[in-house]
């Protein structure tokens, strides 16, 4: 009994070592990759923060599109979404134009930004005050 016992304790014991690495590593498919080269000699650029972006701007408006074919999002609903993912995209050319990529904290202004908007889309699609009956 002893030995199973033990036999048991060591098993669980190697299990929880091997599921912490990979629980600790787990992050939200959304989640932007952020990585600040500066103290390393790199330009302060970061192109995957930069794709990562612009791949989200590209669902949340097709998001906004789907939402107005099916009715869930009015034409001023989707109207008002698209001005603000519009100034979201203008805000990411113009931190690009600097001709110094995106620092830190432009990617951080510009994810938190993007990351309201996909609730304000959410809110609008199932509020319900666009359909018939």
């Amino acid at each position: 009994m002893k030995k199973t016992l033990t036999t048991l304790a060591a098993i669980a014991a190697a299990l929880t070592t091997l599921s912490v690495p990979a629980i600790a590593s787990a992050r939200p498919a959304h989640a932007v990759l952020v990585s600040d080269h500066r103290t390393s000699g790199w330009n302060h650029r970061d192109d995957r923060a930069s794709a990562q972006l612009s791949a989200k701007i590209a669902r949340l408006d097709s998001r906004i599109d789907q939402g107005r074919r099916t009715g869930q999002i009015s034409m001023r609903e989707g109207r008002r979404l698209n001005n603000e993912l519009n100034l979201i995209s203008s805000q990411k050319r113009s931190y690009e134009r600097s001709g110094r990529g995106l620092s830190l904290s432009e990617i951080n202004t510009l994810d938190s930004r993007l990351d309201r908007l996909q609730g304000q889309i959410r809110y609008e699609k199932h509020d319900f005050n666009n359909r018939r009956g």
